[in-house]
C-alpha cells in the first residue's frame, strides 16, 4: 500500500503530514511495517531523522528511506524494492514547479495521492494549472486510478466550520478529485516540534509540564489521528 502526499508548491504541510501520519497509532496499529519515503533531493526529512537517530529515539515498525534520484528508473526500482518488505509507504514528494517527475511518478504508483490545499487562490491556481492535469492524464490511460486522489483542507483556521470548508472544496474540485471529510487546522506547534528529531506525539510528552502548551499540542495529535484514521477508511473501500 503507497500512500503520497502531493502538492506542486510548497508550503503546505507535506512533510509535517507525512512524517505524522506515519508515526500515528492509527498506523502503526494497522499495519506491521511502515516506511517513510523522501524524494526530495533537498533532504529535509534526511536531516530530520539522521537527528533523530542521533538522539537515539525509538522508531518501532517504522524505516525512512531517502531517494534523492531525479532519474526515474532509479526511484521507481527504490520503491518496488522498499514495497517488498513494507507493508505501508508513505511518502512524501517535493514541491516541483518544472518537470514535475517526482509527482507525475507518486500520482501514478500510490494507492492513495493526498493533496493538501489551502482555501486560497494560490493554491487552487497551483492545482489547476499544475497537479490537475497530471491527475487526468492518468486516469485517461489507467481509469481504474479514479477514485485515488484526494484533496486534504489544509492550514484550516481551528474554530472554522469543518462541514463549510469540505463543501466548499466539494464545489470547486473536478470530478476526478474529491474532498477527504476531514481537515487539516493550523496550529502553532507544526512551527518548532519536530526540533532534534521529534515527532509530533513525542514533543507534547517533552512540554508535559506546560499544560497550556500541552493542551494545544494534544489537539494537534488529535488532528493527526484523524487524518489517518480518514486515510485507512478510503484504502479501506
Amino acid at each position: 500500500m503507497i500512500v503520497s502526499f502531493v502538492q506542486t508548491k510548497g508550503g503546505t504541510g507535506k512533510s509535517t503530514l507525512a512524517v505524522n501520519t506515519c508515526f500515528s497509532e492509527t498506523m502503526k496499529k494497522k499495519f506491521g511495517s511502515i516506511a517513510l519515503v523522501e524524494l526530495d533531493p533537498q533532504g529535509t526529512l534526511k536531516n530530520w531523522w539522521q537527528e533523530r537517530e542521533d538522539e537515539e529515539r525509538e522508531t518501532g515498525n517504522i524505516s525512512f528511506h531517502h531517494i534523492s534520484s531525479t532519474q526515474k528508473q532509479v526511484f521507481q526500482e527504490g520503491i518496488k524494492a522498499i514495497a517488498m518488505h513494507n507493508e505501508l509507504i508513505i511518502m512524501d514528494i517535493p514541491g516541483e514547479s518544472t518537470g514535475k517527475l517526482h509527482t507525475r511518478f507518486a500520482c501514478a504508483f500510490s494507492d492513495l495521492t493526498i493533496i493538501p490545499m489551502r482555501t486560497s487562490t494560490n493554491d487552487e491556481s497551483a492545482f489547476a494549472d499544475n497537479l490537475h492535469p497530471i491527475i487526468k492524464e492518468i486516469i485517461r490511460v489507467a481509469p481504474n486510478k479514479s477514485g485515488s486522489f484526494f484533496v486534504l483542507p489544509a492550514f484550516v483556521h481551528p474554530q472554522a466550520k469543518q462541514s463549510k470548508i469540505i463543501e466548499y472544496f466539494n464545489d470547486i474540485l473536478p470530478q476526478n478529485t474529491a474532498c477527504m471529510d476531514m481537515v487539516f487546522p493550523t496550529r502553532s506547534v507544526y512551527e518548532n516540534f519536530n526540533r532534534e528529531g521529534l515527532t509530533l506525539a513525542e514533543y507534547g510528552l517533552s512540554v508535559k509540564n506546560n499544560k497550556r502548551h500541552k493542551k494545544q499540542v494534544d489537539k494537534a495529535v488529535s488532528d493527526i489521528e484523524q487524518i489517518a484514521e480518514s486515510i485507512l477508511t478510503i484504502l479501506e473501500k
